[in-house]
């Protein structure tokens, strides 16, 4: 997936939480009310251009678009931390969990959540 913009996340994010394909305005009029930004119908159309042509949001229906995403909030978190892990750490998660515990040693409740988590990553 190519790379997406601040904007772009938050278009989608209005779309994921809605749960369901959302018409031009019911998406304008959400965008607005939770990024206080007052954007006007042609902002918002020049973006949602450009996510369909980058492949972030499809659109369907007549004059009456739906708009809907391309991706899953799940989907684009395991994407972008996969890309983070690569870029930073070497792909190691080992790596990036001694550098976030600056070399402190764990206290038994993180020990015992962290072998939690990676039992649950073996059985995937």
């Amino acid at each position: 997936m190519l790379s997406i913009s601040d904007s772009e996340l938050e278009i989608l994010g209005v779309l994921w939480e809605k749960g369901e394909p959302m018409a031009f305005g019911e998406l304008l009029k959400g965008f607005n009310a939770k990024t206080g930004r007052g954007w006007k119908k042609q902002t918002l159309g020049t973006f949602l251009t450009r996510m369909q042509y980058k492949g972030q949001v499809e659109a369907f229906g007549g004059t009456r678009k739906q708009y809907q995403p391309c991706i899953s909030r799940e989907e684009y978190v395991k994407e972008i931390s996969r890309k983070f892990l690569d870029k930073y750490y070497e792909g190691s998660f080992a790596k990036m969990f001694a550098a976030l515990s600056g070399g402190d040693e764990l206290d038994r409740d993180k020990s015992g959540e962290l072998r939690r988590m990676l039992r649950e990553w073996e059985r995937e």
